[in-house]
């Protein structure tokens, strides 16, 4: 691993301890020097695309998968911001921010979430579907239950994750685990909210979901 990716693994580490604030300014110390956008959701087009209020979770969850790969490959810094911007352009930001309970502004939480995506997940990557056909046969959308106490164990019209199996990199069969993309509604566009994996299954079968 290289200086820069260890680098990132021990950014995205730091952010899941304790907040160190500047009383001065309240702003988080390890976010110094970073470029913290601010994300306005809207429409966009990625890896040929079109996330609109059309576009399926299916395919939000296609185009984060493609921004990770191409953030953890990058060869320069260059090209690791760009492929972070992408993963920023499709992030549910204002979701985000609701579900805020630290004392962040809302740029450096959605930050602090979305830099997390790629060490979460890039152990994998190179078993990500690089077009949409072969994605589209994979990639497999499952219902999440809304936690309105008023509707507890109904099927959320707002939230929903996407699954697929990927395989380790060592070829190791007991390596296998299925990932998971949430995603939730964002001014009407389907946005992710965060990656992880499935903890019961190493197999969307096993789940008895079938694409």
């Amino acid at each position: 691993m290289n200086d820069s990716r260890k680098s990132r693994r021990l950014l995205a580490l730091a952010l899941t301890l304790p907040l160190v604030w500047i009383p001065a300014c309240s702003r988080d110390v390890r976010l110094a020097g970073k470029k913290i956008p601010t994300v306005v959701v809207g429409p966009v087009t990625e890896y040929g695309q079109t996330l609109d209020e059309h576009a399926t979770p299916e395919q939000v969850a296609f185009v984060v998968l493609q921004a990770i790969r191409d953030d953890f490959l990058a060869k320069d810094k260059a090209a690791r911001q760009k492929a972070l911007d992408k993963e920023f352009a499709v992030c549910a930001a204002d979701v985000l921010e609701a579900r805020k309970h630290q004392p962040m502004s809302r740029d450096e939480f959605v930050y602090n979430v979305v830099y997390r995506w790629t060490p979460t997940v890039d152990h994998y990557v190179g078993d990500f579907p690089t077009d949409w056909a072969s994605a589209k046969k994979r990639l497999v959308r499952r219902n999440v239950t809304t936690i309105n106490p008023k509707t507890t164990g109904q099927p959320s019209d707002d939230e929903c994750e996407v699954a697929m199996e990927v395989a380790s990199p060592d070829g190791d069969p007991n390596a296998q685990v299925v990932l998971l993309v949430w995603l939730a509604k964002d001014k009407g566009l389907w946005r992710v909210t965060h990656l992880g994996f499935d903890p019961r299954h190493r197999s969307i079968k096993q789940d008895g979901v079938h694409k």
